[in-house]
Order: C-alpha cells, then sequence, then structure tokens
C-alpha cells in the first residue's frame, strides 16, 4: 500500500495582488501536488468583487487546484439588521451573487452549507 504526504500550509497573503499566487500554485505544480483552498471568513466575505474574481481566475489557470472552500456573508434581512447596529466590514453579496462571480472566473459552486449568517461554499 502506497501512502501519499499530506501537507497543509498557511500563507499570508493580500488577495488585492492575485499575481502573488502564482509562485506558490508554480511550486505546487512543480511538486506534483493537488492543491485545495480554503478561504474561510475572508476573501468572500471582505474582498470586491473585483478581488474575488481575479483571484479566483489566478486560481483556475493551475488544474492543480481541485476545490476552493470558504464562507460567503448572506444578503438576507437578519443580516442587514446586524449590520445597522454593527461595525463588520463584510461585504453581504448572497449565494446568487456569488455564483456568478464564481462562475465568471470558471468556478462552479459545488455544495453549500446554510449557517446563520453566512453559507459555507465549495467551489469547483
Amino acid at each position: 500500500m502506497q501512502f501519499s504526504r499530506i501537507r497543509f500550509s498557511h500563507l499570508r497573503y493580500d488577495w488585492s495582488h492575485p499575481e502573488t499566487l502564482e509562485n506558490v500554485l508554480e511550486e505546487a505544480r512543480s511538486q506534483k501536488a493537488l492543491v485545495i483552498c480554503s478561504s474561510e471568513g475572508g476573501l468572500f466575505e471582505y474582498g470586491s468583487d473585483q478581488e474575488i474574481e481575479a483571484n479566483l481566475r489566478m486560481l483556475r489557470q493551475f488544474p492543480e487546484v481541485l476545490a476552493v472552500v470558504g464562507s460567503v456573508t448572506r444578503a438576507d434581512e437578519p443580516v442587514m439588521r446586524v449590520r445597522q447596529v454593527s461595525a463588520a466590514a463584510t461585504r453581504p453579496r448572497g449565494l446568487s451573487a456569488f455564483r456568478e462571480l464564481a462562475a465568471k472566473a470558471g468556478w462552479d459552486l459545488a455544495r453549500t452549507i446554510e449557517r446563520p449568517f453566512s453559507d459555507q461554499v465549495a467551489l469547483t
């Protein structure tokens, strides 16, 4: 039986510069690695539409990236009410708007898990 090595890498990253992902992804490619990216409470909740699309486009260029998972802030009434009394900088966009963004960058929304103020998503 052959076992594969699994390595988790946490990278500090400024999503306003998606081109910096290229070196990391090229390294993964050179090692014949498979990649799954996670942005929990990050890009999909705080980034602009342009930042999300640019990052997803960069990731899509590398077939080694099998999936991207993260959380998307809901755009429903409870979230909007909380925003009236909270200083949270999230950008509520909801699943339908997020699905369109992901599709523009070549990703499909494969799975969602509903939570009270955000949805957990998996893109493939």
